[in-house]
């Protein structure tokens, strides 16, 4: 429909029909209905009550909505349908296509809603369709509306949304609203439209919808009809109530712009609360409803709750009903009572509590945990100590003045329980929760045989002390665990089989003396001994399971000396001797030129040979002798001879070479 004119060109029913099988193509659109004056132009959207009728049609569809035309030229509608057959119809259609066909009974109400773009001149359904028998029960009142929200118009069926488009432009322009019973492609004139009731149509402005303040009658054709039949169905008041009409067969045909209503007294609603307040015009002794919701939320934790009407005028009402009608005598002020009232947010992260709620403004509040110690896991518990106001009673009272808060506050506590198959545990029992526990055990050997024991080996959280402190986070479960122990004497040997003593074996990381109790069915490794202030590696393992002697063997050699000369006779050199443990010592070789030195680890020496201030370094290790040749003073004096010698030869022998020469020259 495109305004006023426009509107009574264009038929949504034809629309419809065009998605039936085997109808022919319509040729009228009769149409009847109201005019909104021109005081509802320039809107943001239209509502009107309508009311569903069942009702047979022999040929075509009736409609009865509200539509209007767009600033844009663009078209929106909503209102119900009753087709003449049954069938598939699309449930929504965008210039895209259709989808979601549903099926529509014959003389069934259903409500649509419908729109052409700016510039539409074709003749397809743009829009959508409700369910079969959406409009609800016969003779019930529907309300439908559209409104825009920027430029996009959302289509209403009694508040609930039922479709939404992008026209292009948020207003109607110069266009009022109209209301409209509609009966569409036919070829007949004879149908019978049983009248339909329209109520309370609105146009919306500034985000209101206001009563339309006068409406016209308005009686005419849809686009493309043949005009040669004449229109028989008319538009009537009822009972001269004030935005009050209906439409259909058997009502007056009005000359068009005919006025219908004018509105009369006015109805003044005053409320701080429930945005209700209005102030909206009616015919004369009639009646209006005035409603009220039972409770508004202002906020999460406050609110109002209605106590009832206090009216003023000829009419008006005063009690506490929600819901109540007054007679428009007069001007009539109603005036909305309201209690305020206060949410008590009252919390327990244990156990239960009550007292908690809404109260009225300036009253008092009682609030109870039902329990002080509430089991909360194995272990665990929880104990009440106070209210978060600073009360430390079971039960307090709170005075409501405002929104309140108030948490029951309560001690998280864990039960730390040790046990020991021997001696007495302490320390279990419950604890704070991150408070500090200290837990012992008052034994840690119990003797089993001459040479064997039970020994405390530590807790089953791995903490290996006899007593330690606890942080207590968690329920703890523990239990003192003890193993067998045997006396072990360990025979600590030198390389050749010699007992050796040594300081002591550091077994796994732990320093022992020679006899020792160790844990059975365990295997140990000695990784070292310290002898003579030397840490002498070992590899050897081990594990007991009786009392026993261990034989442990250690690189110690008996370390030999001996020095000779190169004629292989003793010599009796000084030897100054370094060791691994960094101590020295000098030694004399004797006439025999040899010493043995006892029991050195890893054999190890560093020494210098000394002999006549001839001096030779040397070094040995793991029990390698050191047998050195050295020069002597008679070999020197040798050697210095042979020189000699060899000199005083040559001499001689270059003389008598000289005088043979002379004798020579002599005889020539």
């Amino acid at each position: 429909m495109r305004g006023y004119r426009n509107i009574l060109l264009i038929s949504l029913m034809f629309l419809f029909l065009a998605y039936l099988p085997n109808i022919p193509t319509a040729q009228y659109w009769f149409q009847s209905g109201v005019r909104g004056s021109n005081s509802a132009a320039f809107n943001n959207g239209v509502s009107a009550s309508i009311q569903t009728i069942y009702q047979n049609v022999s040929g075509g569809s009736f409609g009865f909505w509200v539509g209007e035309d767009l600033s844009n030229g663009a078209f929106v509608q909503i209102g119900y349908e009753i087709s003449n057959v049954s069938g598939d119809f699309p449930q929504n259609c965008s210039p895209s296509g259709c989808a979601n066909y549903t099926y529509i009974q014959a003389g069934v109400p259903t409500w649509f809603w419908e729109y052409f773009p700016s510039g539409y001149s074709g003749s397809s359904f743009y829009g959508g369709i409700g369910v079969n028998a959406s409009a609800g029960k016969n003779g019930t009142f529907n309300t439908y509306s559209f409104s825009s929200s920027g430029n996009t118009w959302n289509f209403y069926f009694n508040g609930n949304i039922v479709g939404s488009i992008d026209l292009g432009t948020s207003s109607s322009g110069p266009n009022p609203p109209t209301a409209f019973a509609e009966y569409a492609g036919t070829l007949s004139n004879k149908a019978y439209m049983h009248p339909v009731k329209f109520r309370n149509l609105e146009f919306m402005q500034d985000g209101n919808f206001k009563l339309v303040p006068k409406g016209y009658s308005y009686v005419g054709y849809g686009k493309g009809s043949n005009e040669q039949l004449s229109n028989p169905y008319g538009v009537a008041e009822v009972d001269n109530y004030v935005d009050y009409f209906e439409a259909g067969s058997g009502l007056p045909i009005l000359p068009n712009y005919t006025q219908l209503w004018e509105l009369g007294y006015s109805l003044t609603i005053k409320s701080t609360y429930a945005n209700i307040s209005s102030i909206n015009s009616y015919l004369a002794y009639s009646k209006a409803n005035i409603s009220a919701p039972a409770v508004v939320y202002l906020s999460k934790t406050e609110r109002v709750v209605f106590e009832g009407w206090q009216g003023n005028g000829q009419g008006s009402y005063s009690g506490n009903s929600t819901n109540a009608t007054v007679y428009m005598g007069s001007n009539i002020t109603e005036t909305a009572l309201w209690q305020k009232q206060y949410f008590l947010n009252a919390t327990t992260p244990y156990g239960s509590l009550t007292g908690g709620g809404w109260y009225d403004s300036g009253t008092y509040a009682a609030i109870n945990v039902s329990q002080k110690i509430v089991p909360v896991a194995a272990g665990v518990r929880a104990v009440f100590k106070g209210w978060s106001d600073g009360s430390t009673n079971q039960n307090t009272t709170l005075y409501i003045g405002a929104p309140s808060n108030i948490t029951a506050e309560w001690q998280l506590q864990y039960l730390i329980n040790s046990t020991s198959q021997y001696g007495k545990v302490t320390g279990t029992g419950w604890y704070d929760a991150n408070s500090i526990a200290t837990i012992g055990i008052n034994i840690t050997n119990v003797t089993t045989g001459p040479k064997s024991r039970m020994s405390f080996y530590g807790w089953t959280n791995g903490n290996r002390n006899s007593s330690f402190s606890i942080k207590a986070s968690a329920p703890i479960f523990l239990t003192a665990t003890f193993v067998p122990q045997y006396l072990v004497d360990f025979v600590t040997e030198d390389e050749y089989g010699n007992p050796i003593t040594v300081q002591y074996l550091n077994i796994d990381g732990t320093n022992i003396t020679n006899e020792s109790y160790i844990d059975s069915n365990k295997t140990y490794s000695i990784s070292y001994a310290e002898y003579k202030g030397v840490q002498l590696s070992s590899n050897y393992r081990f594990s007991v399971s009786s009392p026993q002697t261990i034989y442990v063997k250690l690189p110690v050699y008996n370390l030999v000396m001996h020095a000779s000369s190169v004629f292989g006779t003793p010599i009796n050199a000084t030897v100054y001797a370094n060791f691994k443990n960094g101590t020295a010592a000098t030694y004399h070789l004797g006439n025999n030129g040899t010493i043995t030195i006892y029991d050195v680890p890893y054999g190890y020496v560093q020494a210098t040979f000394s002999y006549f201030g001839i001096s030779q370094n040397e070094f040995a290790e793991n029990g390698m002798p050191l047998n050195i040749t050295m020069f002597t003073p008679s070999l020197l004096f040798i050697i210095i001879a042979g020189i000699l010698i060899i000199f005083a030869v040559g001499k001689i022998s270059a003389v008598i070479k000289s005088k043979g020469a002379k004798a020579s020259k002599h005889n020539q």
